[in-house]
């Protein structure tokens, strides 16, 4: 990232304007509109359009380059699911909007909590060692889904639930807002993961009959044209979820995401979610269905939902004690956290958590040796025991 005090011709006072209103980059300068920046209180259209340019004239935005000049940092996040990530080219991917559709019940806001963990996992290990910010507009997050996924990934329910940043959304002026708020965040807290949960929600209960379309397509429009440029700006990952309505197609009925040709342009990837059998609790199994994407072909995978996020498998157990403390008992791979090893030390295991080892089966699989150079003071031996 660039710094905005670099940009030629920019003062202290448009600093001031620029961060408070969200921009914090050069990037973020360069990918703005000359409406959307003079709009802001204190900086006219001739001065907007001039900062712009001169940022997108210091990023070498300004000058045509070859294809092979190109240089993609696309990362991936795990869904929690093998066959999930396979059909997605590696999981949720870095620098795009993905787009998750689907009925009632049919698994989205279970995939958002999942990926506020699995983000948080070291790379290598399906996750990007940052933060997550969660646009909540259905009041739908959970603390305690979150600490059961968690502990079926070997974290610390606490650590993880700090990471979170969350934001409970009332107005869809109040949404536009946060999304701004966010991008602040994204620099100061290392966040790699924007959800917001539904993108729609909150449009489509305030913006109601054939006559208010246009002006909700429009606060659409910006919404998701700012969560474009923080997602390319930053390389973050954006997940949006969103519902769907009934089509009618002649004697045939389907459903279809809401938002129109503005949602289906503007984000990148779209992945349909379908529930198995009549009623949406008949089944735990569901099916994912790449719809659009620009490098995917338009393949398909089944999942499980689960207490404890998305899987491959629906043999995950539960079990809740009386103080409501839940312990994760997963049948088929158990995971056990640091935490469970008699005699470490809580310097130990945050000296072990640094390099990227938090689970008993990461440690097992560490060669004593070589952990021990890593680990000065403490010996082959102590590490082998």
């Amino acid at each position: 990232m660039t710094e905005l005090k670099l940009v030629k011709g920019i003062q202290s006072r448009h600093l001031k304007i620029l961060t408070e209103n969200g921009i914090n980059t050069a990037e973020a300068l360069a990918m703005s509109g000359n409406k959307s920046i003079s709009g802001m209180e204190g900086i006219g259209e001739a001065t907007a359009k001039k900062l712009i340019w001169n940022a997108r004239s210091a990023l070498g935005m300004s000058e045509f380059r070859t294809v092979t000049e190109f240089q993609e940092n696309h990362e991936f996040i795990s869904t929690g699911s093998l066959n999930f990530n396979a059909i997605l080219g590696g999981g949720i991917e870095t620098g795009f909007i993905t787009e998750v559709y689907g009925p009632f019940k049919s698994g989205k806001t279970n995939l958002a909590h999942t990926i506020c963990v699995t983000t948080q996992l070291p790379k290598g290990k399906g996750g990007l060692g940052g933060a997550v910010i969660y646009i909540d507009t259905e009041n739908t997050f959970s603390k305690e889904k979150v600490r059961r996924i968690a502990k079926r990934f070997g974290l610390k329910s606490d650590s993880v639930l700090s990471h979170i940043f969350h934001a409970r959304i009332y107005s869809s002026d109040h949404q536009s807002q946060m999304i701004l708020e966010a991008e602040k965040l994204v620099k100061e807290k290392n966040a790699r993961l924007l959800i917001i949960d539904s993108l729609m929600a909150l449009l489509r209960a305030e913006y109601i009959g054939i006559g208010m379309l246009p002006q909700r397509q429009a606060v659409l429009n910006k919404m998701i044209h700012a969560l474009s440029r923080i997602a390319e700006s930053y390389n973050i990952a954006v997940l949006v979820t969103n519902q769907v309505a009934q089509q009618i197609r002649g004697m045939f009925s389907g459903i279809d995401a809401i938002g129109g040709n503005i949602v289906a342009h503007g984000c990148h990837i779209r992945v349909m979610f379908k529930t198995k059998g009549f009623a949406s609790n008949s089944s735990l199994e569901r099916k994912a269905i790449i719809v659009d994407a620009p490098d995917l072909p338009p393949e398909e995978c089944q999942f499980f939902i689960t207490p404890a996020g998305i899987a491959d498998s629906e043999k995950i157990e539960v079990s809740v004690s009386k103080n409501q403390d839940e312990d994760l008992f997963v049948s088929a791979n158990n995971v056990y956290t640091l935490e469970d090893i008699k005699g470490i030390g809580k310097n130990t295991m945050e000296r072990l958590e640094r390099l990227g080892i938090t689970t008993v089966e990461q440690l097992r699989e560490t060669s004593p040796d070589d952990l021990a150079k890593d680990l000065p003071g403490i010996s082959s031996n102590k590490v082998q025991e």
